[in-house]
């Protein structure tokens, strides 16, 4: 067990050093009486403050989210004991943990309830669930969806995002408060739009498909989901401001079982088989035309590992769409012009279990 602990404790250094991540051992409540010239020359490129991570740029948002999405959850949690961290992900693991240890219905249905007020349980749908839309930034993300990126602070949610300019709190607590009392120039809201697939759903997710085992107490969720790609550009003043030039398809796979109340999260080791896809295509009003759609008809042979340690929750990104012009520049990495679907084609399944899980959209 010992040397176990001790290979994790190595890898998640190996992947702090290949980030380029220099953790802060105090947090930045805690050195606020420094000079906060010398603080500012050695700030890292990632660091936490007021319970959410700071970051330098989007790239360093996106490669991080790569490097940890699918990372174990005892590596996390090294990891964000380091940087000071909880996350969104830690939070559902252990509350899924918690919510799985109730043996008496009623305490298991109070703790579900409040679960509901913090956006991490579906009572409709009796399963663990996020407060925001992209969930493989879950490992990025803390439990209220909160990041900052460059000098604005973000505020995920399930259907917009808040981006407070100031980058203060302060500010976007007054605004959830009270949108009315808060300065316009100093919150922007972005809402999202209803995808415009050939089978529209929700926001962010195309289509999903489940499959039960033969007692129907566990079951797998695949998802075909989008996000938005994002690119630095310097504007007319000399500053770098982030706006979108693309979208992101990823996959999102998902295993639970059936507990004493509703459905938990349970891990598995999970593969996927590429069969095909055409995306895009669509008409963009900020471009003015119909983009370019990429098609990739050629079907891998073999189902591909995409996770070495078990997880409930797996990620897979398919396929990046660059626009031929980016979006205005307004300080978001979301939302966007939403994909047409014309075809996506593909497997899962896990390793414990020959039974496929097939996602098609025509």
């Amino acid at each position: 067990m010992k040397k176990l602990l001790l290979c994790k404790r190595i890898l998640t250094c190996m992947l702090i050093a290949s980030l380029g991540i220099f953790t802060a051992c105090e947090k930045s409540d805690e050195i606020s009486g420094t000079d906060a010239r010398l603080f500012n020359a050695t700030k890292p490129d990632v660091y936490s403050e007021n319970g959410y991570l700071v970051l330098k740029d989007f790239e360093t948002a996106d490669h991080l989210r790569k490097l940890l999405q699918n990372k174990s959850l005892e590596e996390q949690f090294i990891w964000e004991n380091q940087i000071g961290l909880k996350s969104a992900k830690m939070f559902r693991a252990q509350a899924s943990d918690k919510l799985a240890g109730y043996d008496d219905y009623d305490n298991a249905k109070r703790y579900a309830e409040q679960l509901v007020e913090e956006g991490y349980y579906n009572m409709k749908d009796s399963s663990l669930c996020y407060p925001f839309l992209d969930y493989s930034w879950d490992c990025i993300l803390n439990k209220d969806g909160l990041i900052k990126i460059g000098n604005v602070l973000y505020c995920f949610q399930k259907d917009a995002q808040i981006c407070v300019i100031d980058g203060s709190k302060k500010t976007l607590n007054q605004f959830l408060s009270n949108p009315k009392s808060c300065d316009t120039s100093l919150v922007k809201v972005r809402t999202f739009p209803k995808l415009k697939s050939t089978l529209p759903t929700n926001y962010g997710t195309v289509v999903s498909n489940t499959v039960y085992s033969q007692g129907r107490g566990v079951r797998w969720t695949l998802s075909f989901c989008y996000g938005a790609q994002t690119m630095l550009v310097t504007d007319a003043w000399g500053n770098l401001i982030t706006i979108q030039n693309g979208l992101k398809y990823y996959l999102y796979f998902h295993k639970e079982k059936k507990g004493t109340f509703g459905w938990r999260d349970s891990k598995g080791l999970f593969s996927h088989q590429h069969l095909s896809y055409n995306l895009g295509g669509n008409y963009d009003p900020y471009e003015g035309g119909y983009s370019t759609n990429i098609t990739n008809m050629t079907p891998a042979p073999d189902y591909t590992q995409l996770n070495y340690s078990e997880l409930s929750n797996v990620y897979l990104d398919v396929k990046i769409w660059i626009f031929e012009w980016p979006l205005s520049p307004i300080p978001s990495s979301y939302p966007g012009t939403a994909p047409i679907i014309n075809n996506f084609s593909c497997n899962g399944k896990l390793l414990s279990h020959d039974l496929a899980i097939n996602l098609t959209i025509n």
